[in-house]
C-alpha cells in the first residue's frame, strides 16, 4: 500500500443505529499514515512504526455527532497499513535470519 492509496481510500459509515470510530481521529491518524508511507517509498524513514498503527485507539463519537467510520473497514485498512510498515509481512511473521518464512 501507498500513501495515494491510502488517501483514495473511502471510508463508509457504520449500519444505522450504530456507532463507529470519530471521523477526525481517524483522518488525522491516516494522513500521518500517508505521509509515513509516501516516507518509506521514498527511501526514508516513516514517521510512524508498524507498532504505532497496530496501538492506535480511536473514539466513538459524542452522542448527536454523528456516527463515525465503520470499525471494521478503518480496522481492516489499519492492517494494510501496518503490513507495509512492515515491508509487506503481517504482524507476528515468521522469519529466519530476518527473512521472512513461506509458510
Amino acid at each position: 500500500m501507498t500513501g495515494a492509496e491510502l488517501r483514495a481510500v473511502e471510508l463508509r459509515r457504520p449500519g444505522w443505529g450504530r456507532k463507529g470510530y470519530r471521523t477526525e481521529e481517524v483522518d488525522e491518524f491516516l494522513t500521518r499514515a500517508a505521509e509515513a508511507l509516501d516516507a518509506l517509498g521514498a527511501g526514508r524513514r516513516p514517521g510512524l512504526s508498524p507498532e504505532d498503527v497496530h496501538d492506535v485507539v480511536f473514539r466513538k463519537p459524542p452522542f448527536g455527532r454523528g456516527r463515525g467510520y465503520d470499525e471494521d473497514q478503518v480496522d481492516d485498512l489499519l492492517d494494510r497499513v501496518e503490513a507495509a510498515l512492515r515491508g509487506g509481512r503481517p504482524a507476528g511473521g515468521i522469519e529466519l535470519n530476518g527473512r521472512p518464512l513461506d509458510g
